[in-house]
């Protein structure tokens, strides 16, 4: 039974086993578009396949060579992010200078809304700035001396009005009248207080007439003195009369007419108080003095100069002012919308005539460069560096080849997938990319000389006992007719072979199409 299985193994490995020009054959091929090809074992012996198809089992051996590693991954076009085109101002959509698909640069004008009330603010604004500026001016400046002599003239002729019109009251027989409202207001007081009844009178008449009645139910009560006719008048009597007094008591003795007349009364000597104290020019006094205060410190304001503060709140007008002005000339040039990027129109959301405004996008710009983002199984990641350069096939342009480079790789890696991203930016001068379309992409990760390697469907990947340690790569190797699980660790690959760089040394013999369920030591071929 060995020999027979020797000498199956010999004439498997006589089939499998690739020699040193194959190899390079192999490697080779890397440099060609990747579409899918034939394994080696195929190339070499059809007679081979057949074999494989019923079930015999290959053995070969780890070779040395040299390999020229490459990624292969099938991912879609994508564009690198957009940038709405968002109004600052509310406004009409006068023009637009782009159509759909326009290729723009930075600067480049999109659309025109109409300013006409932004240039009227611009202008307001800038009147603003030049008041402020003016009296900022007119402070450091100093007072003018046309300025100094008018406000000593307006001091001197209210100070003159002032003394005319004292003397003029000073001579006015104004003790009676004073007297006479005097006594006005202490008359329409009593007049009003004659209104309400005497609190101390009612409450004085309220206790008589409760004293009376105390009396009147004690003779009642008092059976010896029921009787006493003479003596129960008396007290019936007694409590009429402090009824009586209380009712009196809390009538009052004012009428309304007589306040009312009290009123007018008062109203008469105050409008002859009044009169009297107005002068013959119709000028009351107290405003005179009045304007008197204001021209002396009107004058005291001309004759100092501007104070420290005063400049300051001035310069600070100035340059609010200033501001002002900077931010409505910044509305009347938002009025013009220009590319912030160099890009491609995709999306015009706007006719002309509409108003728009900060609420919603104008039109939407993408860059003119593409990028594909794949993700990376996490034995890859050693092979990936940023500005490798990649090949991309795209179905819709067969006989075209678009090249990029790696821009970015994620810092963490997915828990879930245990992959990580990695950016590809693909240059498209032409614009013949489009976003969605699959691309098959090829990152070229160097070259290994003389690296052990194994054909790729000879590596397995398999979890290890730990349920929560990462996949392993395993190969099985064959010594004595049976097969052995080795862990290996891998390196580049071309898509056909892979660098093993631990667990595996050259020459050792191992399954090329290995199962995942094949057990420690189990014979191979015993069927």
């Amino acid at each position: 039974m060995f020999g027979r299985l020797s000498s199956l193994a010999a004439r498997s490995t006589q089939l499998w086993l690739l020699g040193p020009a194959a190899a390079v054959a192999l490697l080779s091929s890397a440099c060609l578009p990747l579409l899918p090809a034939p394994t080696q074992a195929t190339a070499a012996n059809p007679q081979a396949t057949a074999a494989s198809s019923s079930g015999t089992m290959r053995i070969g051996k780890a070779v040395r060579g040299d390999l020229n590693g490459v990624l292969t991954f099938t991912a879609q076009v994508q564009t690198k992010g957009d940038v709405a085109i968002v109004p600052r101002v509310t406004a009409t959509l006068n023009k637009l200078d782009v159509d759909l698909g326009s290729r723009v640069r930075v600067g480049d004008t999109l659309a025109e809304l109409d300013h006409s009330d932004l240039d009227q603010q611009v202008l307001a604004a800038q009147a603003a700035q030049a008041s402020a500026e003016a009296k900022l001016a007119a402070l450091k400046a100093g007072p003018k001396a046309e300025v100094l002599a008018a406000a000593q003239a307006n001091y001197n002729a209210a100070q003159a009005r002032v003394k005319s019109l004292q003397s003029a009251r000073d001579n006015a027989d104004t003790a009676a009248l004073d007297q006479r409202v005097k006594e006005a207001r202490t008359a329409l007081d009593q007049a009003q207080a004659a209104l309400k009844p005497d609190a101390d009178a009612v409450t004085q008449a309220e206790a008589t007439a409760a004293a009376a009645r105390t009396r009147l139910a004690q003779l009642q009560a008092d059976a010896s003195k029921a009787n006493d006719k003479a003596a129960m008048d008396a007290a019936r009597s007694d409590v009429q009369k402090a009824d009586d007094a209380l009712t009196k008591a809390r009538t009052p003795t004012g009428t309304q007419a007589a306040v009312t007349a009290a009123q007018r009364d008062l109203q008469d000597a105050q409008q002859s108080q009044l009169m009297a104290r107005l002068s013959t020019t119709a000028f009351d006094l107290d405003q005179a003095k009045a304007l008197l205060d204001v021209a002396d410190a009107q004058l005291k304001l001309a004759q100092a100069p501007a104070s420290a503060e005063e400049i300051k709140a001035a310069e600070a007008s100035v340059e609010e002012a200033f501001s002002q002005a900077e931010l409505a000339r910044a509305r009347a040039r938002d009025a013009t919308l220009t590319a912030p990027i160099a890009g491609i129109v995709i999306d015009i959301k706007a006719r002309v005539g509409s108003t728009v405004g900060p609420s919603a996008a104008l039109m939407t710009l993408v860059p003119p460069d593409m990028q594909v983002v794949v993700q990376a199984d996490e034995s890859q990641l050693g092979q990936l560096q940023i500005g490798q350069a990649a090949r991309l096939s795209i179905e819709s342009f067969a006989k075209e080849a678009f090249t990029g480079t790696v821009k970015a790789i994620a810092p963490v890696l997915d828990p879930r997938t245990r992959t990580v991203a990695v950016q590809i930016d693909v240059p498209d001068p032409q614009n013949k990319l489009k976003p969605g379309m699959f691309a098959q992409l090829a990152i070229q990760t160097g070259q290994r000389a003389s690296a052990v390697m194994v054909p790729k469907e000879a590596l397995l990947r398999m979890a290890p006992v730990d349920p929560t340690a990462a996949l392993q790569n395993v190969v099985y190797t064959v010594a004595e007719g049976r097969v052995h699980k080795q862990v290996v660790g891998i390196g580049a690959t071309d898509g056909k072979s892979v660098e093993i760089v631990q667990g595996l040394q050259e020459g050792v013999d191992l399954v090329l199409n290995p199962r995942p369920d094949f057990l420690e030591g189990e014979l191979i071929g015993a069927t």
